[in-house]
């Protein structure tokens, strides 16, 4: 016994297993899948219910070696042991019934009447979610039946179907346990919109939709249902032909200047300056978007997004470009994340993040995405071809068929049922597998594209089942849901830098651009002297041929050099400055968003360009001047040539 004379494990032998056990478990299991081992040991002891003090602090060991939380770890016991955890008030377990108990502080989610509430674990160190319901009544989780007492695992994409009344979903528990830590009042409401192209054709028909703060939505479709168009839309950089979409009530397209500073646009081609390093590219677009933090507190936050995308390493690399990549395809994907990241837009769009990307690369940039979305962000994603795990962590998909017909709105993984029921098919009501609890989210498009079969047996090129069809089923079952009007624009982060520290901001990052681009920078200082070395040497001119003293005031080619240096000028200037906005039309396009000044951007382009002219000049009549012998006059002639 020890001292306060509570009972110790009952042998060493036993201690020494235990512990070895769980150390062997340490190095195999991640955090995750230790606290789902916790609250098994947990249910196994409360299956028989013999709670003696040598099980207690066998368990107590575990959790111990695990590096559960004693907070958690209380958690867990209160919501496995207790048949009423309401009891409790912890913050960490959530009631789902139709009254919330007087008095309690313990988180409600309100439902139609059931014979016994429902209890949800929430596990913050690793954000996970535990169900148990102790009733009678039969209630589904993912078309599955529920064990009564049984404790289920939560997971990404579960829906939750009781009795009576609306089903609940994944996103509902977490919006539950995070609304304190969120800001309120965001809505995103899309009505009636239709888009036609600059050609006549239809691009949308008809897209319908309300979403508020917290979500993760994926936009899919095949190859020309017009994904990448709603998106435009969405984000403001297209007008739709008619309909409306409007935040907090506030039209997208006819007040965007209320709007400045709340959306954030990761397109699919990467938005990275190529001459600069990670921490350069994140830095500066950190001064930009944020005036009243120092540079100590910026290089902090940058550090610590770097840290939190795991590109801390990386940090002094340079970005490259495609056919010369110094940093992997996933990492560009999390740099370009980690521009909006730091600022935290309140409604991000991401056009195909896991395009190009292995399995392991695409998941990890869902997960950024999906805790964004956890932090109370609207995210909405285009996305292909996702898995069965990134399919399920979103909390609602549009679904879009050729020619920009929506076809569906709502839960994932309830998609597959939706279909599976008009299609007719069998075990229509199970959305998941019973065995994996995978996903195929194929299914919906082998369904939806279905070819229509011969008489010999063989597809033919028509589908079974036209866009327009798909659309009027989707009428007939969904009626769509309209978020109040709020008429206030949403907080945004950003507080912009006035107008000079914008240009000492856009001038220093293209100066270090510029000087990182070896090529660039070798091409730059050699054109004017090795151009100012060949006009020289071809004028240098000896008017007697018997002669070979070089006479300056007998050279007649002075003047044709005078008029030839300025056609050089006006070739350099040309050469040097053609592309300078143009490479940057793609950086141009993300900053749109920040309501930065264009004129600040063009005087820090020609600040740059007139240093490099300067010098241009300087290299060429130095070079030029000196083989013709012209003396007295370096200064004259380099100001006309400037």
């Amino acid at each position: 016994r020890e001292a306060g004379g509570e009972v110790r494990l009952t042998s060493v032998i036993d201690s020494v297993r235990i512990l070895s056990i769980c150390r062997k478990i340490n190095k195999t299991l991640t955090q995750s899948q230790k606290v789902v081992v916790l609250v098994r040991l947990y249910e196994l002891v409360q299956a028989d219910s013999r709670y003696s003090k040598q099980r207690m602090a066998i368990i107590t060991t575990v959790a111990d070696v695990f590096r559960v939380s004693k907070e958690e770890t209380t958690s867990i016991e209160v919501f496995v042991f207790n048949e009423d955890p309401v009891q409790t008030d912890d913050r960490n377990i959530l009631l789902i019934c139709d009254r919330q108990p007087p008095g309690k502080a313990i988180q409600f989610l309100q439902a139609e009447k059931l014979d016994a509430p429902v209890f949800v674990l929430h596990v913050p160190s690793v954000d996970l979610y535990f169900l148990k319901y102790p009733g009678s009544e039969t209630l589904y989780l993912n078309g599955l039946a529920l064990a009564s007492g049984r404790i289920y695992l939560y997971a990404n994409g579960s829906t939750l179907k009781p009795p009576k009344g609306r089903s609940l979903y994944y996103s509902d528990i977490v919006s539950t346990f995070r609304q304190e830590g969120m800001a309120t009042g965001l809505t995103f409401d899309v009505s009636h919109v239709h888009y036609k192209f600059p050609n006549g054709n239809q691009g949308l028909h008809d897209v319908t939709f309300s979403e508020a703060r917290g979500g993760l939505i994926g936009i899919m479709g095949a190859s020309g249902a017009g994904k990448t168009t709603l998106l435009n839309i969405l984000s403001g950089i297209s007008s739709p032909t008619s309909g409306t979409v409007r935040i907090n009530g506030i039209g997208l397209h006819e007040e965007s200047g209320r709007l400045g500073g709340i959306i954030g646009l990761i397109p699919q081609d990467d938005l990275l300056i190529e001459e600069l390093t990670v921490y350069q590219n994140l830095y500066y677009s950190a001064r930009l978007c944020f005036r009243e933090k120092t540079r100590d507190e910026i290089t902090g936050m940058v550090d610590a997004t770097l840290a939190s995308l795991g590109l801390l390493e990386i940090r002094d690399y340079k970005v490259g470009n495609v056919l010369n990549k110094l940093i992997s395809g996933g990492q560009r994907k999390r740099l370009n994340i980690a521009l909006e990241l730091i600022r935290e837009p309140a409604i991000l769009f991401v056009d195909e993040p896991t395009s190009g990307l292995s399995s392991r690369d695409s998941e990890n940039v869902m997960d950024l995405l999906r805790e964004l979305s956890l932090k109370g962000k609207l995210v909405f994603v285009v996305i292909h071809q996702p898995s069965s795990d990134i399919y399920k962590m979103f909390d609602r998909v549009i679904l879009l068929d050729v020619g920009g017909y929506q076809i569906y709105y709502g839960n994932p993984v309830e998609a597959v049922m939706y279909f599976k029921k008009l299609d007719a098919q069998i075990n229509s009501d199970i959305g998941e597998c019973p065995v994996c609890g995978n996903v195929n989210p194929e299914l919906l498009f082998n369904i939806i594209d279905a070819k229509v079969i011969d008489e010999f047996g063989k597809y033919t090129s028509q589908r079974k089942v036209v866009p327009a069809k798909w659309e009027e089923y989707y009428n007939e079952h969904h009626t769509p849901e309209h978020a109040p009007e709020t008429r206030e624009a949403p907080e945004s982060n950003l507080t912009i830098p006035g107008w000079l520290r914008q240009v000492f901001i856009f001038t220093t990052r293209d100066f270090l651009s510029k000087i990182s681009n070896r090529q660039y920078l070798l091409l730059t200082l050699l054109e004017a002297p090795v151009l100012g070395f060949i006009l020289s040497f071809i004028i240098r001119y000896i008017a007697d041929p018997n002669s070979r003293t070089y006479i300056f005031r007998e050279n007649e080619n002075i003047p044709v050099y005078i008029f030839m240096s300025l056609i050089v000028s006006l070739f350099l200037g040309m050469v040097v400055s053609a592309e300078e906005i143009f490479k940057d039309s793609k950086i141009l396009k993300r900053e749109a968003f920040l309501n930065l000044s264009r004129s600040g951007y063009l005087v820090s382009k020609i600040a740059n360009l007139f240093l490099i002219y300067a010098i241009q000049a300087v290299l060429f009549i130095a070079i030029g001047n000196s083989i013709l012998e012209i003396r007295g006059m370096y200064f004259i002639y380099w100001f006309a040539f400037f």
